[in-house]
Protein backbone atom coordinates (compact mmCIF):
# COMPACT_ATOMS: atom_id res chain seq x y z
CA UNK A 1 0.00 0.00 0.00
CA UNK A 2 1.12 3.33 -1.32
CA UNK A 3 2.16 6.37 1.46
CA UNK A 4 -0.03 8.97 0.90
CA UNK A 5 0.25 11.38 3.92
CA UNK A 6 2.61 12.57 5.84
CA UNK A 7 1.99 14.51 8.64
CA UNK A 8 3.07 17.41 11.41
CA UNK A 9 2.01 16.97 14.68
CA UNK A 10 2.12 19.77 17.10
CA UNK A 11 2.80 18.60 20.37
CA UNK A 12 3.86 21.53 22.92
CA UNK A 13 7.39 19.56 24.41
CA UNK A 14 8.53 22.95 25.62
CA UNK A 15 5.08 24.07 26.88
CA UNK A 16 5.73 21.48 29.33
CA UNK A 17 6.64 21.84 32.66
CA UNK A 18 10.31 20.66 32.04
CA UNK A 19 12.84 20.62 29.59
CA UNK A 20 16.60 19.38 29.68
CA UNK A 21 19.39 21.61 27.94
CA UNK A 22 22.74 19.70 28.87
CA UNK A 23 23.59 19.71 32.62
CA UNK A 24 20.47 22.55 32.98
CA UNK A 25 16.23 21.56 34.10
CA UNK A 26 14.23 24.32 33.06
CA UNK A 27 10.37 25.17 34.45
CA UNK A 28 8.15 27.94 33.92
CA UNK A 29 6.38 29.46 36.84
CA UNK A 30 3.21 28.08 36.57
CA UNK A 31 3.92 24.85 35.74
CA UNK A 32 5.36 24.90 38.93
CA UNK A 33 2.28 25.99 40.80
CA UNK A 34 0.10 23.22 38.37
CA UNK A 35 2.41 20.19 39.47
CA UNK A 36 4.37 18.77 42.16
CA UNK A 37 8.27 18.42 40.62
CA UNK A 38 10.74 15.94 41.56
CA UNK A 39 14.11 16.77 41.94
CA UNK A 40 17.15 14.54 42.30
CA UNK A 41 20.35 15.65 43.94
CA UNK A 42 23.26 13.54 42.81
CA UNK A 43 26.17 12.21 45.86
CA UNK A 44 29.14 14.48 44.93
CA UNK A 45 27.41 17.32 42.43
CA UNK A 46 24.72 19.22 44.51
CA UNK A 47 21.88 21.03 42.73
CA UNK A 48 21.25 24.80 42.02
CA UNK A 49 17.74 26.18 41.97
CA UNK A 50 18.23 29.71 39.94
CA UNK A 51 15.12 32.22 40.26
CA UNK A 52 17.42 34.89 38.82
CA UNK A 53 15.03 34.88 35.68
CA UNK A 54 11.83 35.96 38.00
CA UNK A 55 13.62 38.64 39.82
CA UNK A 56 12.22 37.01 42.75
CA UNK A 57 13.95 37.30 46.47
CA UNK A 58 14.36 33.81 48.42
CA UNK A 59 13.24 34.91 51.85
CA UNK A 60 12.95 31.09 53.66
CA UNK A 61 13.96 27.86 53.13
CA UNK A 62 12.86 25.16 54.95
CA UNK A 63 13.77 20.90 54.46
CA UNK A 64 11.11 18.22 56.15
CA UNK A 65 13.88 15.52 56.64
CA UNK A 66 17.51 17.75 57.22
CA UNK A 67 19.01 14.50 58.02
CA UNK A 68 20.33 13.89 54.19
CA UNK A 69 20.58 17.44 52.50
CA UNK A 70 22.03 20.96 53.31
CA UNK A 71 21.31 24.27 51.18
CA UNK A 72 23.42 27.56 51.39
CA UNK A 73 22.37 30.90 48.94
CA UNK A 74 24.05 33.25 47.20
CA UNK A 75 22.81 36.07 49.61
CA UNK A 76 21.24 36.44 52.83
CA UNK A 77 17.83 35.29 53.65
CA UNK A 78 15.11 36.45 55.85
CA UNK A 79 16.18 35.90 60.25
CA UNK A 80 14.04 33.60 61.55
CA UNK A 81 13.41 35.56 64.77
CA UNK A 82 12.86 38.83 62.50
CA UNK A 83 9.42 40.95 63.15
CA UNK A 84 8.57 41.98 59.47
CA UNK A 85 6.85 39.64 57.62
CA UNK A 86 8.97 41.06 54.38
CA UNK A 87 12.10 41.55 55.51
CA UNK A 88 14.38 43.71 53.33
CA UNK A 89 17.68 42.30 54.45
CA UNK A 90 16.96 39.20 51.88
CA UNK A 91 19.35 39.11 48.79
CA UNK A 92 19.25 35.45 47.85
CA UNK A 93 18.42 34.35 44.36
CA UNK A 94 19.98 31.01 44.08
CA UNK A 95 19.80 28.16 46.43
CA UNK A 96 22.75 25.21 46.34
CA UNK A 97 21.65 21.67 47.68
CA UNK A 98 24.04 18.86 48.62
CA UNK A 99 23.71 15.77 50.02
CA UNK A 100 25.28 14.94 53.07
CA UNK A 101 26.13 11.90 55.32
CA UNK A 102 22.95 11.28 56.99
CA UNK A 103 22.94 12.73 60.58
CA UNK A 104 20.45 11.60 63.31
CA UNK A 105 18.81 14.07 65.43
CA UNK A 106 17.33 12.58 68.58
CA UNK A 107 14.03 14.64 67.95
CA UNK A 108 13.21 14.40 63.91
CA UNK A 109 12.14 11.78 62.36
CA UNK A 110 13.65 10.67 58.58
CA UNK A 111 11.79 9.02 55.08
CA UNK A 112 12.48 5.22 54.81
CA UNK A 113 13.73 5.82 51.16
CA UNK A 114 15.89 8.77 51.92
CA UNK A 115 13.28 11.54 49.65
CA UNK A 116 11.79 14.64 51.63
CA UNK A 117 10.11 18.26 50.15
CA UNK A 118 11.87 21.20 50.31
CA UNK A 119 9.78 24.49 50.70
CA UNK A 120 11.13 27.73 48.98
CA UNK A 121 9.39 31.31 50.04
CA UNK A 122 10.12 33.93 48.10
CA UNK A 123 9.05 37.27 48.35
CA UNK A 124 6.44 36.61 45.89
CA UNK A 125 5.07 32.93 46.21
CA UNK A 126 6.10 29.78 47.95
CA UNK A 127 7.79 26.99 46.14
CA UNK A 128 7.27 23.37 46.95
CA UNK A 129 9.69 19.90 45.52
CA UNK A 130 10.28 16.86 46.19
CA UNK A 131 14.37 15.94 46.52
CA UNK A 132 15.35 12.34 46.08
CA UNK A 133 18.87 11.44 46.76
CA UNK A 134 20.57 9.82 43.64
CA UNK A 135 24.35 8.74 42.88
CA UNK A 136 26.39 8.29 39.51
CA UNK A 137 26.20 10.60 36.62
CA UNK A 138 23.64 13.50 37.28
CA UNK A 139 21.38 14.14 34.17
CA UNK A 140 21.08 17.83 35.60
CA UNK A 141 23.00 19.62 37.93
CA UNK A 142 20.59 23.38 37.40
CA UNK A 143 17.02 23.92 38.18
CA UNK A 144 16.27 27.15 36.52
CA UNK A 145 12.66 29.18 37.07
CA UNK A 146 11.65 31.37 34.48
CA UNK A 147 8.55 33.05 33.99
CA UNK A 148 6.12 32.34 31.59
CA UNK A 149 6.41 35.03 29.01
CA UNK A 150 9.65 33.70 28.34
CA UNK A 151 8.43 30.20 26.98
CA UNK A 152 9.52 29.07 24.01
CA UNK A 153 6.97 28.31 21.34
CA UNK A 154 5.88 24.81 20.74
CA UNK A 155 7.99 22.35 18.62
CA UNK A 156 6.54 21.14 15.26
CA UNK A 157 7.51 17.14 14.99
CA UNK A 158 6.37 15.34 11.79
CA UNK A 159 5.32 11.61 11.96
CA UNK A 160 4.42 9.25 9.23
CA UNK A 161 1.19 7.46 9.09
CA UNK A 162 -0.11 4.76 6.91
CA UNK A 163 -3.81 4.60 5.50
CA UNK A 164 -6.15 2.56 7.64
CA UNK A 165 -8.69 0.31 6.87
CA UNK A 166 -11.82 1.47 6.53
CA UNK A 167 -11.52 5.33 7.39
CA UNK A 168 -12.25 7.54 5.22
CA UNK A 169 -9.47 9.86 3.62
CA UNK A 170 -10.03 13.23 4.39
CA UNK A 171 -8.96 15.88 1.83
CA UNK A 172 -5.62 17.31 1.26
CA UNK A 173 -6.97 20.67 2.91
CA UNK A 174 -8.83 19.31 5.31
CA UNK A 175 -7.35 19.60 9.17
CA UNK A 176 -7.69 16.01 11.62
CA UNK A 177 -7.81 16.47 15.20
CA UNK A 178 -7.41 14.00 16.94
CA UNK A 179 -10.47 13.42 19.86
CA UNK A 180 -9.52 13.43 23.84
CA UNK A 181 -5.47 14.28 23.40
CA UNK A 182 -5.08 17.32 25.10
CA UNK A 183 -2.14 19.62 23.34
CA UNK A 184 -2.26 17.40 20.33
CA UNK A 185 -3.59 18.93 17.21
CA UNK A 186 -2.80 17.43 13.54
CA UNK A 187 -2.41 19.40 10.61
CA UNK A 188 -2.84 17.84 7.28
CA UNK A 189 0.25 18.59 4.95
CA UNK A 190 0.05 18.98 1.30
CA UNK A 191 3.02 17.29 0.53
CA UNK A 192 3.33 13.36 -0.45
CA UNK A 193 7.00 12.64 0.62
CA UNK A 194 8.24 12.27 4.02
CA UNK A 195 10.67 14.00 5.10
CA UNK A 196 13.88 12.36 5.37
CA UNK A 197 15.56 12.44 9.24
CA UNK A 198 18.05 10.41 11.30
CA UNK A 199 17.41 7.51 13.28
CA UNK A 200 16.79 9.27 16.52
CA UNK A 201 14.31 11.78 14.87
CA UNK A 202 12.16 8.79 13.85
CA UNK A 203 12.11 7.62 16.76
CA UNK A 204 11.17 10.95 18.28
CA UNK A 205 8.30 11.16 15.92
CA UNK A 206 7.21 7.37 17.12
CA UNK A 207 7.29 8.86 20.65
CA UNK A 208 5.18 11.69 19.99
CA UNK A 209 2.66 9.58 18.04
CA UNK A 210 2.59 6.83 21.25
CA UNK A 211 2.47 9.54 23.65
CA UNK A 212 -0.94 10.51 22.28
CA UNK A 213 -2.02 7.03 21.88
CA UNK A 214 -1.28 6.38 25.65
CA UNK A 215 -3.08 10.26 26.51
CA UNK A 216 -6.01 9.45 24.58
CA UNK A 217 -6.20 5.76 26.05
CA UNK A 218 -5.87 7.51 29.74
CA UNK A 219 -2.55 5.65 30.75
CA UNK A 220 -0.07 8.71 30.57
CA UNK A 221 -1.89 11.79 31.80
CA UNK A 222 -0.59 15.45 30.53
CA UNK A 223 1.54 17.36 33.11
CA UNK A 224 2.12 14.14 35.12
CA UNK A 225 5.86 13.02 36.15
CA UNK A 226 5.82 10.23 33.31
CA UNK A 227 4.34 12.68 30.70
CA UNK A 228 7.18 15.37 31.45
CA UNK A 229 9.91 12.17 31.27
CA UNK A 230 8.24 11.48 27.58
CA UNK A 231 8.77 14.72 26.20
CA UNK A 232 12.19 15.07 28.17
CA UNK A 233 13.13 12.13 26.19
CA UNK A 234 11.89 13.25 23.12
CA UNK A 235 13.90 16.51 23.22
CA UNK A 236 17.06 14.39 23.77
CA UNK A 237 16.04 12.38 20.67
CA UNK A 238 15.84 15.21 18.55
CA UNK A 239 19.13 16.21 19.75
CA UNK A 240 20.72 13.43 18.14
CA UNK A 241 21.03 11.57 21.42
CA UNK A 242 20.85 7.45 21.27
CA UNK A 243 17.64 5.80 22.90
CA UNK A 244 19.92 4.76 25.88
CA UNK A 245 21.47 8.17 26.59
CA UNK A 246 17.59 9.37 26.25
CA UNK A 247 15.69 6.75 28.98
CA UNK A 248 18.68 7.12 30.63
CA UNK A 249 19.05 11.28 30.85
CA UNK A 250 15.07 11.96 30.82
CA UNK A 251 14.24 9.14 33.86
CA UNK A 252 11.88 7.09 31.51
CA UNK A 253 11.37 3.72 32.26
CA UNK A 254 12.94 2.05 29.75
CA UNK A 255 9.32 0.00 29.33
CA UNK A 256 7.42 2.75 28.93
CA UNK A 257 9.69 4.03 26.21
CA UNK A 258 9.85 1.12 24.63
CA UNK A 259 6.18 0.46 24.29
CA UNK A 260 5.16 4.32 23.61
CA UNK A 261 7.91 3.54 20.01
CA UNK A 262 5.76 0.70 19.41
CA UNK A 263 2.67 2.33 20.08
CA UNK A 264 3.75 5.60 17.74
CA UNK A 265 5.23 2.81 14.95
CA UNK A 266 1.71 0.93 14.90
CA UNK A 267 -0.21 1.87 11.81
Amino acid sequence: MKKILALAATLLLIHSSQVLAGSTRTVYEKDIDANYIELKVWKGYGLTINLMSTGEIIKQVWIGDPTRFAFSSNGDLCPKDGDESDCTGAKATVLFLRQIKPIRFPALTSSTDGSTQITVLTNQKQYQFKLTPATGEPSYTSLVIKPDEKKPKPLLVSREQTQSTGVKKPAASEEVIVPKIQNVVIVRSTSRSVPSGSIQRNDANAVVAGLAVANRDGQIKSGSTTWNKVQDAIRLLRQGKSREEAISRSGISKAVFNQLIEWGKTP
